[in-house]
């Protein structure tokens, strides 16, 4: 009882003091709070990528089956083929579970306004493996039998609100799609189930059985070749109890080598490996990296912050010094001075804990509304209980911490000295060498900071600023169809003619060209081969009209545009780009690649009749390195791309409108804003340039706050000092020369370590976090001088400001 009421004693006068210190106070838990917050919602996104369990069958054992194909001189790795995966998934011995997944698109034709959702075809135990939860109905049965069709179909809470208007009745009612073919629903998923990031980034809203997919199974027209790859075709498996994946990947070997016969030298093909990876690490991709940048981030702000604060308790130490000497002459002990400031430190972090918790809470929020579908496992960002515990062990650490350091850095023993003196003459409480590391500290982490956030930010403005290849400002793209349409190619281009002429002649519109748009999150990807049989890596594709070019303002610097035969499909043609043409004819004239012929998808030989400029498409850049073909746009659809006069908004009813003059059959498959793709393919890296330049200036604000704190601080105690040289006639310039050693030393030291740290760096890009960092000379010399005089400024204007202050007044000590 007698501690208790010792505690609630001391808690008492410990909030008291703080109480008389609101500057103090604020200071403290402001700087603490909002770095607090930073550093929860970035270990909230590490807990999810690291450390959270996922909520599917068994993390552990599941594993992702992706292909890799080797032509004769490259490779094409994550591409599969219809073949080797149900191959796979009939024939493997190494899962209790195994889940075969691709993506598509529908329209509804029963849904008011005929939406085109995303889809994914699934097996039967899809649902089971990634614990799937219903709120109402439940998961279709079979889909491991790909002989029998299953025409059920599972659709999101998302869409059963949006487009069905959350129809309590809506199991076994029929969805209808293009070609009159029915599905009955037969559940709804709850809107907390997040899809795999790694298909469709999770924005999925409807589910059909594989057997359903009618495109590859049940058509009898046409069977996908082994050449004929998807990036979003895999497979989800369950590996047996005591199976690893190089076993795993060793059965599934022997599986494809066993129908070898079928696919060796099919289309150029050499050899045909499994991929087996983690399902985790599939589902982050590369995005690991991002996480950890983001923590070495806040831990380094939080580091600057710990000096930052520190800092300010020595100088509320100073200004405790009276009370601290009169309970030195009283007799309390070392640990009894730890205790009281121990306490205040506590009370603060409390404060600090609790605004950091509130504001992380709306900052997980925030950032899942601003990364949804853009960052995988959003959904799952939470402040949990352990991440709580871990929130609040950080807080007690830095209580202790602050208490600790200014324990051990107050000179207990002169504090009596002191109190006589009343804080005159040269009794210091901290060593200038802890000021120097203070104050050299702060500026190594603060430019480490800073350079690698300007890193990222180079990274960032190169892909917002590298030259596309094509417009996008005032162009839409719209792709139609008309169901059950029987006529030939020529008959259907001639159709094609007809809509770009109404379309041409419509309000508001100024041009109209045939072809496909290469601005989309996805790429279609093809290789071609040369008559000896030598195959060319993937290259991205699209397909397009003769007068493509010109509308979007893509230069064709050798050669000419498609012909209007190529287009009927008389005639085989193909176009490239420049980088495509250097890769295909590395030591020669790229013109001398005209007229020369390759097979294509298809098997058939295209001549190149053109080279234009790289399409550089922002989020494949670094992969593709603005390689691109294009193929004719064959009319097996309506395809355009339509510019608009300035100021004009165009939508897909407007365009359907203007086409039923005449065909009244016709159906909108796609309609984009090509603007506003282009700005979300952009959207990371503009969202990345302003964090990284927020945390980069928080960061010299936090840095020079304590660098002028701790002069202040230092020079504080300093004042009669200085009083006197000012007396006695001292120059400005030769007191300025005295806290060179004090400040610009530690500034210049920790200052270069930092930027020596960065060149080293700078060297370990190629092969180091390629996706995320660029050394940029010029940015990196402007934010170092910009660094550096952050940090002059700071050392130089406590000494400005007490120079301002008259001799006889700092004798006084007033």
């Amino acid at each position: 009882m007698a501690s208790f009421i010792k505690t609630r004693s001391q808690l008492r006068l410990a909030w008291a003091s703080l109480k008389s210190a609101p500057g103090f106070v604020s200071a403290v838990v402001a700087t603490l709070a909002l770095t607090l917050a930073t550093l929860f919602v970035v270990l909230s996104l590490v807990n999810s990528y690291f450390l959270k369990p996922l909520d599917v069958f068994d993390e552990s054992r599941m594993v992702v089956v992706e292909q890799r194909t080797t032509f004769q001189d490259n490779d094409a790795p994550g591409f599969q083929s219809y073949q080797s995966i149900v191959h796979w998934f009939k024939h493997n011995l190494s899962f209790d579970h195994v889940v075969m997944i691709n993506a598509d698109e529908m329209v509804f034709k029963n849904i008011a306004g005929e939406p085109k959702e995303n889809i994914l075809y699934v097996s039967g135990d899809y649902f089971k493996v990634l614990n799937t939860p219903f709120i109402l109905g439940q998961a279709f049965s079979g889909g491991e039998t790909l002989e029998e069709i299953n025409d059920s179909v599972v659709i999101s809470e998302q869409f059963w609100r949006k487009h069905l208007k959350s129809d309590p009745e809506v199991v076994g009612k029929s969805l209808q799609t293009l070609g009159s073919i029915s599905y009955t629903i037969s559940g709804v998923v709850s809107e907390d189930f997040s899809p795999p990031f790694m298909i469709k980034t999770g924005l999925v809203d409807v589910w059909l059985p594989t057997s359903s997919d009618r495109r590859y199974f049940h058509n009898k027209e046409w069977q996908s070749p082994w050449t004929n790859t998807f990036k979003n075709l895999k497979l989800i498996g369950v590996l047996k109890a005591g199976v690893t994946q190089i076993q795993a990947e060793q059965d599934l070997k022997v599986q494809i080598d066993s129908i070898k016969a079928q696919w060796l030298n099919n289309g150029g093909i050499s050899d045909v490996n499994p991929m087996v990876t983690g399902y985790r690490d599939v589902e982050l991709g590369n995005n690991d990296q991002l996480s950890l940048m983001m923590l070495a981030g806040a831990l380094g702000l939080l580091l600057i912050a710990v000096l930052n604060v520190s800092t300010l308790f020595f100088s509320r130490a100073l200004a405790q010094h009276k009370t601290l000497a009169l309970q030195a002459v009283l007799g309390a002990k070392r640990s009894t001075l730890f205790n009281a400031i121990l306490l205040q430190a506590l009370l603060l972090m409390a404060m600090s804990f609790s605004v950091a918790l509130f504001a992380s809470a709306w900052g997980i929020k925030l950032f899942k509304m601003l990364a949804q579908g853009r960052l995988p496992l959003v959904n799952s960002l939470s402040l949990d209980f352990n991440l709580v515990l871990v929130a609040m062990l950080i807080c007690i650490v830095l209580a202790y911490l602050f208490a600790g350091i200014t324990a051990k850095l107050v000179n207990y023993q002169a504090l009596s000295g002191q109190l006589q003196s009343s804080g005159k003459g040269s009794v210091s409480q901290v060593s200038g060498r802890t000021v120097r590391v203070l104050i050299g500290a702060q500026v190594f982490v603060a430019t480490l900071l800073v350079s690698f956030s300007i890193m990222v930010v180079s990274k960032s403005l190169d892909t917002m600023s590298r030259h596309l290849g094509s417009n996008t400002e005032n162009l839409y793209f719209v792709q139609l169809f008309q169901e059950g349409d029987e006529a030939t190619l020529p008959e259907r281009f001639e159709k094609n003619l007809q809509y770009q002429s109404v379309l041409q002649n419509s309000k508001g519109i100024k041009q109209v060209a045939m072809g496909q748009s290469p601005i989309t999150a996805r790429q279609n990807a093809n290789t071609i081969t040369d008559l000896e049989g030598k195959s060319t890596i993937f290259f991205p594709s699209q397909w397009v009209g003769s007068d493509y070019f010109a509308l979007v303002g893509t230069e064709i610097i050798a050669g000419r545009t498609f012909s209007q035969q190529a287009l009927r499909g008389e005639v085989d043609e193909l176009m490239v780009s420049v980088s495509v043409a250097k890769w295909l004819q590395p030591d020669a004239d790229i013109s001398e690649l005209l007229g020369k012929t390759y097979l294509g998808f298809d098997d058939k030989p295209y001549e190149i009749v053109g080279i234009t400029e790289d399409f550089n498409h922002p989020k494949y850049f670094t992969k593709d390195q603005g390689r691109h073909i294009w193929w004719p746009a064959r009319p097996y659809s309506a395809t355009f791309v339509i510019e608009v006069e300035p100021g004009f908004k165009l939508d897909g009813e407007t365009v359907l409108t203007n086409l039923s003059t005449v065909n009244s059959h016709l159906t909108l498959w796609q309609f984009s804003d090509l603007q506003q793709e282009y700005d979300g393919l952009l959207y990371m890296s503009r969202l990345t340039v302003v964090l990284c330049s927020a945390l980069a200036l928080f960061t010299l604000l936090l840095a020079a706050i304590g660098i002028f704190g701790v002069l202040s601080y230092n020079l504080g105690l300093r004042r009669y000092e200085f009083g006197i040289r000012m007396a006695l006639g001292a120059k400005k310039a030769r007191l300025f020369k005295l806290i060179n050693k004090e400040a610009l030393l530690p500034v210049s030291i920790g200052f270069c370590l930092a930027v020596s740290i960065t060149l080293l760096s700078s060297a370990l890009l190629p092969t180091l976090f390629t996706d995320w960092l660029l050394f940029d000379a010029i940015l990196q010399i402007v934010a170092l001088l910009f660094t550096a005089l952050v940090a002059i400024i700071a050392c130089f204007r406590p000494l400005y400001i007490l120079l301002k202050t008259k001799p006889m007044a700092a004798l006084r000590n007033e």
